[in-house]
């Protein structure tokens, strides 16, 4: 388990995702997401934020969304992105 100097624990996309959508799915308005895209952003208090929601049909409902806000921020206090470096980067 690795910590940031936050003492945030550093979690890949696809872990931060799959967070966000176990919440979502704890809301039955909320069975048509799919998908959620966690990217890396610049925030004073966290380096990524969810950029996508994916539901079928294409509407999020709005119980959805503010679920899904709630848990970012929830889960940004105690984790924080693995920045992946690409081999070309190096």
């Amino acid at each position: 388990m690795t910590k940031t100097s936050t003492n945030k624990t550093l979690k890949t996309a696809p872990e931060l995702e799959r967070y966000v959508l176990n919440e979502l799915r704890n809301c039955s308005a909320c069975n048509s997401i799919s998908a959620v895209t966690v990217t890396e952003t610049e925030r004073p208090d966290s380096n990524w934020e969810v950029s996508h929601i994916n539901a079928a049909g294409g509407t999020v409902p709005r119980v959805c969304t503010e679920i899904c806000e709630d848990a970012v921020t929830r889960l940004r206090q105690s984790y924080d992105l693995v920045i992946e470096i690409e081999p070309e980067e190096l």
